[in-house]
């Protein structure tokens, strides 16, 4: 399943990350396994690079490279595996910049396993010829028992 996800809808993980040597940046890559990426990086460059967050996407090439298009008046490059993807943060004008990055990486990630969620359910509830949205509240009232 995960190659079917990885090859058509380019599904991997976006990541944020920051290296201890080069302090004030943020790198913003895209990767399947987050944490060999992130050895591969600190291979690669001195100091200690560890990631600070990361939420899996659909599209993620695109999706980074549009990120990357964003920061690109804060891009602060370094020698290494990934280097070029290391944006400033110490400038003002870039958490605007930053703001906007952590709200794209959280609405692709929502939207995207939304609409997974409701491509499952909705075959689901056809299959079981049930009536979607009655499903939907069933659902959101399960939740709500078990919450309160």
């Amino acid at each position: 399943m995960k190659k079917i996800l990885y090859s058509l809808f380019d599904y991997r993980f976006i990541y944020l990350g920051m290296s201890t040597r080069n302090p004030g940046r943020i790198k913003i890559g895209i990767a399947r396994n987050v944490d060999l990426r992130w050895k591969a990086i600190g291979r690669s460059m001195k100091g200690r690079q560890f990631p600070i967050f990361s939420l899996p996407c659909f599209f993620a090439i695109w999706f980074e490279a549009h990120l990357h298009r964003v920061m690109k008046r804060f891009n602060r490059p370094l020698q290494g595996d990934g280097g070029s993807e290391f944006f400033s943060y110490l400038n003002p004008m870039s958490w605007v910049g930053w703001v906007y990055v952590l709200c794209c990486i959280l609405w692709a990630f929502v939207i995207s396993h939304l609409l997974i969620y409701g491509a499952v359910t909705g075959i689901w509830c056809w299959w079981r010829e049930i009536e979607f949205w009655a499903f939907q509240r069933e659902v959101l009232g399960f939740i709500r028992f078990w919450f309160s």
